[in-house]
């Protein structure tokens, strides 16, 4: 294999964005042009983007779809990439600096490395960064491409939403290491404006409760599952799309019923740990109010890990008075028993 990096862009209707990107790749990849590609996969665009793309930059390696495939369609350009190490991105992400050499220097230097991912930077000056911290983002990760030979890729049947997590329990319990880096700089440009479809809440609900019907033991997976069906509910009903609740449920019984597409594989406690972060948050916790002598708590967000979080708590003998978080979608709800309050309430309520 003589190329070292290929870079992997999904794309679709986006022309503009696409090619700002490829300019950027063009002009600030710290690698001699010999040694690394560019392998786009365009979602059947109706915006000329193959065209402009050919014309512009003629050595992109180029799979053109008929329909949309979603973000998983990025598996289809592995057989095609000729790099030893593959950095994925968005139409609208790219590395800053030498972010790319950095990576690979690292996991030259590391083989139990699977993947580094970056610290992604938006236009507004905040993070975008995975819901749990051992999971890459797929925007910004550079990762060897014989563990995905070894592994396999995105899972092609989630389309979208979740497939990072997906994949992250393949490569962690493969014995490999996911690293993020807060030196190795990404930028995701993201343009406002975009919202979440009816597709985009169904798929979210979905192929998260897939990920954990495959993957965890029984009592966590009982567990996560309902703490993400109420948490994927709540946003989809507070954006108006009750009924896609009702078929990405549905579907997410009857895949995890068929074991579609991936039979259930329970993963190794070694990578629960380094995943949802049980015993590393109890320790902690305990740690942290033994040291402050602290009895009450306001548990920051209704995060996507929370148990780990208020189990913590409660075997710390911490009372928990509320938890904290302003997103209209949770206004009112209850966590196990626990009351969701904007941050200022919340705060309030851990001084009655």
């Amino acid at each position: 294999m003589s190329t070292l990096l290929s870079y992997i862009i999904v794309t679709r209707n986006r022309r503009g964005l696409l090619l700002r990107t490829l300019e950027h790749l063009h002009q600030n990849t710290s690698l001699p042009r010999k040694d690394w590609e560019v392998c786009l996969v365009d979602n059947g665009s109706s915006d000329g983007t193959a065209q402009a793309v050919r014309q512009q930059y003629p050595r992109v390696r180029q799979i053109n779809h008929k329909t949309n495939q979603g973000a998983c369609a990025r598996t289809d350009a592995l057989t095609d990439a000729q790099g030893k190490y593959l950095v994925f991105l968005d139409d609208d992400s790219y590395p800053l600096g030498n972010a790319v050499t950095q990576a690979i220097h690292y996991l030259d230097a590391h083989p139990q490395a699977a993947s580094v991912t970056g610290r992604v930077l938006l236009p507004d000056g905040s993070l975008e960064a995975s819901a749990l911290p051992a999971v890459p983002i797929g925007c910004a990760m550079c990762i060897r491409k014989s563990v995905l030979e070894q592994v396999g890729g995105f899972p092609r049947s989630f389309n979208r939403q979740a497939e990072e997590y997906d994949l992250a329990f393949r490569v962690l319990d493969a014995g490999y290491a996911m690293l993020r880096f807060e030196d190795v700089l990404f930028r995701h440009e993201k343009p406002p404006g975009g919202r979440p479809t009816p597709t985009v809440h169904r798929l979210d609900l979905r192929n998260n409760l897939v990920v954990a019907s495959r993957y965890l033991p029984a009592k966590l997976r009982r567990i996560y599952q309902q703490d993400w069906l109420n948490r994927y509910t709540a946003i989809a009903k507070h954006a108006g799309f009750s009924t896609t609740i009702r078929r990405g449920l549905w579907e997410a019984r009857a895949w995890s019923a068929w074991g579609k597409f991936r039979p259930r594989k329970t993963v190794s406690q070694a990578t629960l740990e380094t995943v949802l972060g049980l015993s590393h948050q109890a320790k902690a916790v305990a740690d942290w109010a033994k040291e402050h002598r602290i009895r009450n708590v306001v548990i920051a967000d209704y995060s996507k890990n929370l148990y780990a979080t208020q189990r913590a708590c409660l075997e710390s003998g911490l009372a928990i008075q509320a938890i904290a978080d302003s997103h209209h979608a949770f206004a009112g709800m209850l966590y196990r028993g626990i009351r969701i309050k904007e941050d200022p309430y919340a705060i309030d309520a851990s001084t009655d």
